[in-house]
């Protein structure tokens, strides 16, 4: 993150990416749209935000290629044709410059951030249904027209980024797939291989990859 600006309240992170040589970047699903600015080595700026993944993307960047992020919260609305306009198409790409195009066309809507708060962390739809007093059909349409995701993706994404991170340990698999609410360790070798791309022992190869799951994002 960069000291020179304090980010806007609806913005997670700051970040910045020069590819040295050809190369591909394998980003995991966070819960999160992210503006971004790229400035290619020969060519113009582009600026656009990133759609909400479901599963991880592997973006290829050429030599000398740079680009610039501001990750949203989860569940925050962007007016991208006024983003666009405000950052000219990408030539303008500071600090300052994103801060405040993201405090000028981005909303959150205090009803969906208490719904993901609480689905982040809920063992089950049911409890989270409890915990906010609405009724499942509710929070199914107050999801699906605000993120284009209902409950059930919401609260699977959180597990499964958990499971990830706790594959930087050394505990058994079988022991993981337990805590994080798997029927067993083959109901989370398929989730993981759905949303990370990898099987958990594949995964465990993979500690730079790991580590990008500890970057502030959902869960």
């Amino acid at each position: 993150m960069s000291d020179a600006v304090e980010l806007p309240e609806l913005a997670l992170d700051l970040w910045r990416f020069a590819a040295r040589e050809r190369t591909t970047v394998r980003v995991a699903p966070d819960g999160c749209r992210d503006l971004i600015v790229v400035v290619p080595r020969v060519g113009a700026p582009v600026s656009f935000v990133s759609a909400l993944a479901g599963t991880t993307e592997t973006p290829g960047f050429a030599a000398g290629d740079r680009a610039v992020g501001v990750r949203l919260r989860p569940g925050a609305q962007v007016d991208e044709g006024a983003l666009v306009a405000l950052l000219r198409g990408g030539e303008r790409s500071d600090d300052g410059d994103l801060s405040s195009a993201i405090g000028a066309v981005v909303t959150l809507d205090a009803r969906v951030r208490e719904a993901l708060d609480c689905l982040r962390e809920a063992p089950a739809l049911a409890t989270a249904h409890r915990r906010l007093g609405v009724s499942e059909r509710s929070l199914e349409r107050l999801l699906s027209q605000r993120t284009q995701r209902g409950p059930l993706f919401w609260r699977n994404l959180a597990r499964a980024r958990r499971c990830a991170r706790a594959l930087a340990g050394a505990a058994p698999l079988a022991h993981l797939a337990a805590e994080h609410g798997y029927a067993d360790q083959a109901h989370m070798t398929r989730d993981l291989r759905r949303w990370f791309g990898a099987a958990p022992t594949r995964l465990r190869e993979m500690p730079d990859f790991l580590a990008t799951l500890a970057a502030p994002a959902y869960a």
